[in-house]
């Protein structure tokens, strides 16, 4: 036979019953406090309230509404209004004696129940810990399964002969790439004597976006391009060059002997690291960051990053 579900342990419940009794005390005051709480009327009709033995009255009581449906919730304001007494003064009039065992039973159940709180916030805890993980788990699964779309679309267009379409999708691709990292990117968009082809934030920083698919490299004159757009912007204003073919080595020697670097460089294999999952953009990103800060080389590619080369 299965046993009924109890909603407080023995110990809760025994400190409850002393403290509701000694608190309360009179058998008129326990029956008002279970019916001001909630108690059903089918309950309170089958205990004897005339028993000279109140303690009686409230083990009956406990101990129905402990393994009743809906009793946590009933037995719980009885804790509650039971505990709106700081102590046993009230019961001056009947005594010292009384006065000292309502104080001391309230104190042994503030503890009790203190533990009981301190055990739902456990599980409370717990249980988010897995929701997160569970979470987070199914995110990454879905990163992946897009990852793989955006690849297989990538790999097509190296098929494909028109370079004007090609660089608009291409510029679609990386929008979804960054919405995909959560880096709040921003289509293409004009400024005054400028055409900007995205931007995107970054751990709070600005990045202006520059992505070409031509069969040549990028030269200095395209890095001087973008760099200029990222000058006129606000000082904090970094930018990201994503450029397929890659960049000529004399260009970003030559960017990078002049004024201060404000941007960063990505080829096509860099994006296909990221694409086959082999590492994360965000983490890329910033690694490369912080190549440039400490090194001043602005292209460092994912593979050397990850094989510790640079």
């Amino acid at each position: 036979m299965r046993t009924a579900c109890r909603h407080f342990d023995d110990r809760q419940l025994r400190s409850l019953k002393e403290a509701v009794r000694n608190v309360f005390w009179t058998k008129k005051e326990i029956r008002r406090v279970f019916t001001n709480c909630g108690a059903p009327n089918s309950l309170l009709a089958v205990i004897d309230w005339n028993n000279n033995k109140s303690w009686d009255s409230v083990d009956q009581a406990l101990e129905a509404l402990n393994t009743s449906t809906n009793g946590e919730t009933v037995i719980s304001k009885v804790a509650r209004e039971t505990l709106n007494y700081p102590d046993g003064k009230h019961l001056s009039w009947a005594g010292n004696e009384r006065v000292v065992a309502a104080t001391d039973s309230l104190a042994a159940l503030r503890a009790v129940l203190g533990e009981k709180q301190e055990e739902k916030r456990s599980k409370v805890a717990a249980a988010r810990v897995r929701e997160e993980a569970l979470e987070k788990s199914n995110r990454t699964l879905l990163r992946t399964s897009r990852l793989q779309e955006l690849h297989a679309t990538f790999g097509k267009w190296f098929g494909v002969s028109d370079a004007h379409q090609r660089g608009f999708e291409f510029e679609g691709l990386l929008h979804d790439l960054f919405d995909l990292f959560d880096l709040a990117p921003r289509g293409s968009f004009r400024r005054t004597g400028e055409q900007i082809d995205g931007a995107f934030v970054l751990n709070g920083e600005h990045f202006l976006l520059e992505a070409k698919w031509q069969q040549e490299p990028v030269n200095l004159g395209d890095l001087r391009d973008l760099d200029g757009a990222v000058n006129t912007s606000l000082e904090t204003t970094l930018g990201l060059f994503v450029s397929v073919m890659g960049f000529a080595p004399k260009g970003i020697e030559a960017y990078t002997q002049g004024n201060r670097p404000r941007i960063l460089c990505m080829d096509g294999s860099d994006l296909s690291f990221v694409l086959e999952g082999r590492i994360d953009l965000c983490d890329l990103l910033e690694r490369k960051k912080q190549i440039a800060v400490q090194k001043r080389v602005i292209f460092a590619t994912a593979n050397l990053i990850l094989q510790g080369g640079i």
